[in-house]
């Protein structure tokens, strides 16, 4: 019987733990129908309260609104707690694809509905046939597995009783218990995609196997389970090296993972950053970056680029990475300047030594960016500035937030990377400290050791 089988369903994926408050999204044919009259067949089972939802989205005149009525003389024959709303989708849509403003709005009133009455879950009337319809659309457009598999039996709150249930199940159950239910005719149309896979496509598939919503349910399975594991293996890499609003990873730990997991972790990120799914070529393209040279990008959409340097793999909001030239001179010890990459502190005799006290009183010292023509001095040659931050594999992004340290014409001091040399023996010195936010915002105090 279907009831056994959709109790069956739900204890299998543990779509409605006992007490719950079920809001059934409601049309009034004969899916949601059947859905309603099972839950509350179950109510005292499950110990669940049910409700539930219609929005008339006003699309075919007279025949939404014959759905309205329909919808609310059910609720009421069968004592059913009701919500109703009205919007014009049309109005709405301005240009945009109308199926998919339908769909927005819906489950946007559904959600308003389970706030209302502090629900639990949303319950939709998806079959398995609209699982097998969903996969050939998908399969038709190109996909990666999570199209593939199709939509699942629970999605946050959103629960679907009907997962393994076929079409015909459902239709023959209206015809054992005499259920009510109207009709859309818009489904007879094959204008709409996914009814002429249903009037044309699938009849020929079921020819050659009659139970294909049976084979679609298995191979979906199968695909659910490759897209945990690699989301298993693509996780710890996400809560390593996402921040709130970066995903930023060496080069070196991106290169050692499998492409699929490569593609997988990229997905996983912008949708973590934007809420959004990122196109297949556009995966393709970040991927890609890993085989050039130097700095590079792409962009993404939504405001975000992908982008590499010498040293790591990131996708982040497209201009964040602009720096502004800085300018800090130090007239005064103590001293305290803040720089994008991070604080210096200046101290008489205290720190890394920079310069001789009575050299500081006559020069002084000018906190700044880099600018063009920059030189190092070593012992016996001097080099630029560009070309010795690339030998260092100073990241693109990183090096015009790097703070230059100048007294008279000459660059003393670049944290971490370089220092002029000094007689450490003079008794009076001007030192340095230096203190770099770490990537999680906070303050790491350190003493650098440089190339001198």
């Amino acid at each position: 019987m279907l009831k056994e089988k959709v109790l069956k369903t739900i204890k299998k994926f543990q779509l409605i733990p006992k007490g719950s408050k079920v809001l059934v999204a409601l049309s009034g044919g004969p899916d949601s129908v059947t859905l309603l009259h099972l839950l509350l067949s179950l109510k005292e089972e499950l110990q669940i309260k049910v409700f539930a939802a219609h929005l008339n989205h006003m699309l075919r005149g007279e025949e939404s609104e014959r759905d309205e009525k329909f919808v609310k003389e059910l609720c009421k024959r069968w004592n059913v707690p009701l919500f109703t709303g009205r919007v014009d989708v049309k109005e709405i849509c301005k240009g945009r694809n109308t199926e998919a403003v339908a769909r927005e709005l819906r489950y946007k009133f559904l959600h308003e509905k389970l706030r209302e009455i502090n629900g639990d879950l949303i319950a939709t009337g998806h079959t398995a046939s609209d699982l097998l319809e969903t996969v050939l659309l998908n399969l038709v457009k190109g996909t990666g597995i999570r199209g593939l598999r199709g939509f699942l039996p629970k999605r946050e709150k959103i629960v679907r009783p009907l997962f393994e249930v076929t079409r015909k199940e459902v239709e023959s159950y209206v015809k054992e218990k005499g259920l009510p239910f109207v009709v859309d005719s818009s489904n007879l149309s094959t204008d709409y995609e996914r009814n002429l896979l249903r009037l044309k496509v699938v009849p020929v598939l079921r020819e050659i196997n009659p139970s294909v919503e049976t084979a679609i349910l298995r191979t979906a399975g199968i695909l659910r389970e490759i897209e945990e594991l690699l989301r298993l293996s693509t996780e710890p890499f996400l809560n390593k090296f996402l921040s709130r609003d970066k995903f930023c990873i060496p080069l070196t730990e991106l290169k050692k993972l499998h492409t699929s997991l490569r593609k997988e972790l990229i997905t996983r990120a912008y949708r973590a950053l934007t809420s959004e799914s990122l196109s297949y070529e556009n995966v393709l393209s970040v991927v890609s970056l890993l085989s050039k040279k130097g700095y590079k990008e792409v962009e993404l959409g939504k405001g975000f680029i992908a982008y590499r340097d010498q040293r790591e793999l990131c996708i982040g909001r497209k201009g964040e990475e602009e720096v502004k030239p800085f300018y800090f001179e130090v007239k005064k010890i103590p001293a305290k300047v803040t720089t994008p990459f991070g604080i210096l502190l200046f101290e008489k005799d205290r720190g890394e030594p920079l310069i001789p006290y009575e050299e500081f009183k006559e020069k002084g010292i000018i906190v700044r960016s880099r600018k063009p023509g920059d030189r190092l001095t070593f012992y016996n040659f001097s080099k630029p500035l560009k070309k010795f931050l690339i030998e260092k594999k100073v990241p693109a992004k990183e090096r015009d937030k790097l703070p230059i340290v100048v007294s008279g014409e000459k660059i003393i001091w670049i944290p971490g990377l370089y220092r002029a040399y000094i007689n450490d023996t003079h008794v009076s010195y001007v030192g340095v400290r230096f203190e770099e936010s770490d990537p999680k915002g906070s303050n790491t105090g350190r003493e650098d050791k440089a190339e001198s």
